[in-house]
């Protein structure tokens, strides 16, 4: 059978789109978190006014009330005082002043943390949400997708991505209203106290800086996407490599492969450490460029201001009105890296949310006959899809017709990569043919519901998958629903009760990460467990019993004997004595069904079936 391709293909290209219309597909996302958007909006639209105008303009007016000179106190703000507190103000607008610049202050403390914590709370809503539609993406996708992509990169996409686009979200919400409204209000600011002081000349030196920073934003930009992008593929080589070797211990340890596997992981992070210090460089260059741009523009403008005789409290003001403009466009220019960063890990979870689906739900899905249903194959041929370079697979399955009839246990055998499994994964639909099809009481299983159609199959793998939860619920996974009694009952007819019963805490014993520590006729058992517990029509039996000593094969061929019986049954088969339960046999070769019938039959029609069974004999495995 050929080998289905692993090979992880690139990220879908990045589209022409620029800037935040990438974002649009997934604005969707934001509706649950829209109040606290909105919050966050708010706040930081506070923040903004009292940081780029009200500070300058309280420090313009301020200063002279502060130092008490009255002859430079605005005369609008002193004639306020005196309708207020009469002729002998001072004091008391001393007073105000001391409660009002404090106030300025407070106001924007409240606006800065109620906008923080909105903002990173509209993060994770939108983080939970997109998560979760990856997730669903991937537990959708069929097993083709999975083939070619390794655990660790799609790992890096659930995880690592989507948390690269919350912080977008954040930056997004927190920063997009806040600085351009600051730079906004700052030249606001900068404006009115050069028309009202009379120093024009001052404003439009320093705003003459400002479009010049725009140049090494720009620049790093481009770089950051192509950087961000390499980043994140090799973030999941490496978290692949880690999982690799979590998932091999036993492997690792018996060939003495530490020092491959530490080699490649040391490998992995050297190429991250390269690729990161190379993001970090474009991101650390910018700031300082624009800072070295913007004293250029504040000198020039300060060398100028005092050559037309400006005031120091009019420097002051004018000089935080500057600092307050300059600053959001440095924090701008951060905030544009981080959505183009966002833009490569967009890239990776578009590759998963656009992924095509080749085994597709069919749109109007029909319903399942009642009753024993036959099973066809018509001229069925399969070929696993195309690896990675481009070049195809050869047919795994080549024109294979068949009828199987309702209650028959048929037996799978030939060489390794004859064609067995291939055969099996078609029928819950784990893969569509390629030509013919496959039918389940005459009706085609494409058109039928895909979970109504594995609702009635049970599988029992030569590898089965336990979860890191108690074995009730490991067992329970063949139907939700069942009861405690129920487990139980389909415990001892796997075999399994007695030894889960002699556990401290029984059936609700934790059984670890994979079920590392049972043996591997333990993890069977519980997985045919799970078989009798479904009662399903159709059972899958892939090497069920490989993992048994011979002492626990005796206990559960007996129970297998009960599985089967009024079910249709088709078993891979390695080992002719856990065949003994079939009615037919069917010998694959090359993709092919050579042959077709019973033990009998086959043994002496069939030279293949013969060499088979007789290369067993020899190897000492007796017949049943």
């Amino acid at each position: 059978m050929s080998k289905p391709d692993t090979h992880t293909p690139p990220p879908s290209p990045p589209s022409s789109a620029a800037g935040l219309k990438r974002y649009r597909r997934h604005a969707h996302h934001l509706r649950k978190a829209k109040w606290h958007l909105v919050g966050g909006i708010v706040s930081g639209a506070v923040f903004a006014i009292t940081t780029g105008a009200a500070l300058p303009v309280a420090i313009k007016y301020l200063l002279p009330i502060f130092f008490n000179q009255t002859d430079k106190i605005d005369p609008d703000v002193a004639a306020f005082a005196r309708r207020l507190f009469g002729e002998d103000y001072t004091d008391r607008l001393l007073l105000l002043a001391c409660i009002g610049l404090p106030l300025v202050f407070v106001v924007r403390g409240v606006a800065a943390i109620a906008n923080k914590y909105l903002t990173n709370q509209s993060g994770f809503i939108v983080l939970e949400s997109l998560r979760m539609e990856v997730y669903d993406r991937l537990l959708g996708l069929p097993l083709a997708f999975y083939q070619r992509n390794t655990a660790g990169d799609l790992m890096s996409r659930l995880l690592g991505d989507t948390d690269k686009l919350k912080n977008v979200v954040v930056t997004i919400s927190g920063e997009i209203i806040k600085q351009p409204l600051t730079l906004v209000a700052s030249f606001g600011a900068l404006i009115y106290l050069c028309v009202t002081q009379r120093s024009a000349l001052f404003a439009l030196i320093a705003m003459l800086s400002v479009p010049l920073c725009i140049i090494p934003i720009r620049m790093a930009a481009r770089r950051l996407v192509k950087r961000s992008r390499q980043l994140a593929e090799q973030s999941g080589k490496l978290g692949s490599g880690a999982i690799e070797t979590l998932q091999s211990p036993l492997e690792i340890q018996a060939y003495n492969l530490q020092t491959r596997q530490r080699d490649r992981f040391a490998a992995n992070i050297a190429d991250i450490f390269k690729l990161s210090m190379k993001t970090v460089k474009y991101q650390a260059v910018v700031t300082p460029v624009i800072e070295i741009i913007s004293v250029c523009g504040f000198v020039a403008a300060l060398y100028f201001g005092t050559r037309n005789g400006m005031t120091y409290d009019t420097f002051f003001a004018l000089a935080t009105a500057l600092y307050m403009s300059y600053e959001p466009v440095k924090k701008l220019s951060g905030i544009h890296a981080i959505i183009k960063t966002g833009e490569a890990s967009l890239d990776r979870l578009e590759y998963v949310l656009d992924a095509v689906d080749t085994v597709p739900q069919p749109a109007a899905p029909r319903a399942l006959p009642t009753g024993p249903l036959p099973l066809a194959f018509e001229q069925v041929r399969f070929a696993y899809p195309a690896r990675g370079d481009g070049s195809a697979n050869r047919a795994a399955l080549e024109n294979v017709t068949l009828r199987i009839q309702p209650g028959e246990t048929v037996a799978l055998v030939g060489k390794t990569g004859a064609g067995k499994s291939t055969f099996i994964t078609l029928i819950p639909r784990f893969y569509d043919v390629d030509s013919g099809r496959v039918t389940l009481g005459g009706i085609d299983l494409r058109e039928l519901d895909k979970q109504a159609l594995r609702e009635h199959i049970a599988v029992v793998p030569q590898q089965p998958l336990l979860f890191n939860t108690t074995f009730a619920e490991n067992i329970r996974l063949g139907r939700p629903g069942a009861s405690d009694d129920e487990v139980e009952q389909a415990a001892r007819r796997a075999c399994i009760h007695d030894f889960i019963a002699s556990l401290p805490d029984g059936y609700a014993t934790v059984v670890g990460e994979r079920g590392s520590s049972l043996s591997g006729g333990q993890r069977q058992r519980i997985a045919i467990a799970r078989a009798f517990l479904k009662d399903a029509p159709f059972l899958i039996l892939d090497e069920a019993t490989s993992a048994l000593d011979s002492e626990s094969e005796a206990m559960i061929q007996q129970a297998l004997g009960e599985l089967i019986r009024g079910r249709t049954t088709f078993m891979i088969a390695h080992r002719f004595s856990s065949i003994r339960h079939a009615t037919r046999i069917l010998v694959f070769t090359d993709g092919r069904i050579a042959a077709d019938g019973s033990h009998a039959e086959l043994y002496a029609s069939s030279p293949i079936y013969q060499d088979l069974y007789n290369h067993q004999m020899l190897a000492g495995t007796s017949p049943s």
